[in-house]
């Protein structure tokens, strides 16, 4: 059976996630070009075993040793159709953002500096400060790994919700590219309460964030860890009714559903849990929502962010759930 060049076993995955965690795969490609997605799929007809797609690996946390095959998407591409772009998801997503400036086309600026590719960017419906990938998504191109075909899933297709996609619910579906509608025009979105409500351009703008994000998250090329370990919970009216009685100042976001959006790292800061830490984990003192891991197994991090939503549902009546996929 012919498979693509960049194909190994028993392939160390410390290098493929941001958590560092030292497990390994049977068999690992490295898919640089659409043909070899049919090599691909012909080897995994072959010999039916379990696959999963990786980007960048900064979404992520191993629980084992993986038995399947890895296939890290590394398709390359960006281009310009007139207000659209149109990149593959083996790109970097901070890069895309900052071509689009240059291509004078706005509205990603609020998106600047999450880490990742940009085939994730669509499965986790990726957002910050006030802003969406949901936003700008014309068409999401997809390859079917259970059907070796290519499929174009348009922005209705994609059932975007909060943290959610068609594609995070069927991981047989690998994202090859993205198409995103752009504007000439800048129209800053300053909505957000620690963004300046007055910016000159997209670049003051995407610099802002930046600088908001570096004092809040720390580099998981220095600190390994995955980002928002937690999605922010979304509750009913009545709901918060209830919790606004004993928590005054619980930090909630109004919703079109007139559902409301509490802050995870709230939460957990005012459960006494920031900068707190357990064996080779802990959580950041910079930002709530941050798990760090120091260890090569994810058993610690795991048992202690399972502590941490048992202390906050007795505290609060809410259950967190993750926003990293756990595999393995």
């Amino acid at each position: 059976m012919k498979l693509p060049k960049n194909f190994s076993s028993n392939h160390s995955l410390k290098e493929n996630n941001s958590l560092k965690l030292n497990y390994a795969a049977d068999y690992f490609v490295s898919c640089n070009s659409e043909k070899e997605l049919f090599l691909i799929y012909d080897f995994l007809e072959e010999k039916k075993i379990k696959y999963w797609i990786f980007g960048d690996g900064t979404n992520l946390i191993l629980k084992n040793n993986l038995k399947g095959l890895v296939i890290k998407n590394n398709l390359k591409g960006f281009s310009v159709n007139g207000n659209s772009v149109i990149v593959s998801a083996g790109e970097n997503w901070d890069d895309v953002v900052s071509k689009s400036l240059k291509k004078n086309l706005y509205g990603l600026e609020n998106l600047s500096g999450i880490p990742g590719s940009v085939g994730a960017s669509p499965i986790q419906n990726i957002g910050a400060y006030g802003s969406e990938i949901s936003n700008f998504v014309n068409y999401v191109e997809t390859f079917n790994l259970e059907k070796g075909r290519f499929e174009i899933f348009s922005n209705q297709a994609c059932n975007f919700s909060y943290r959610e996609s068609i594609f995070k619910r069927n991981p047989n579906l690998m994202v090859t590219k993205i198409c995103l509608d752009l504007s000439q025009e800048f129209k800053p979105n300053t909505h957000y309460e620690a963004l300046p409500k007055s910016v000159k351009n997209a670049s003051e703008q995407r610099k802002n964030i930046l600088s908001i994000r570096s004092q809040k998250l720390p580099d998981h090329q220095k600190i390994p860890n995955v980002g928002s370990f937690f999605k922010n919970p979304i509750i009913s009216e009545m709901q918060l009714k209830k919790l606004s009685a004993d928590f005054p100042d619980i930090k909630n976001y109004l919703l079109e559903d007139k559902n409301y959006k509490v802050s995870a790292a709230w939460l957990i800061e005012n459960a006494g849990l920031k900068n707190s830490k357990k064996g080779d984990c802990g959580i950041s003192n910079k930002h709530a929502l941050v798990f760090y891991n120091y260890s090569e197994s994810s058993d610690f991090i795991l048992s202690y962010s399972s502590e941490v939503i048992d202390i906050i549902k007795k505290k609060f009546g809410i259950i967190l759930e993750y926003e990293p996929s756990i595999i393995g």
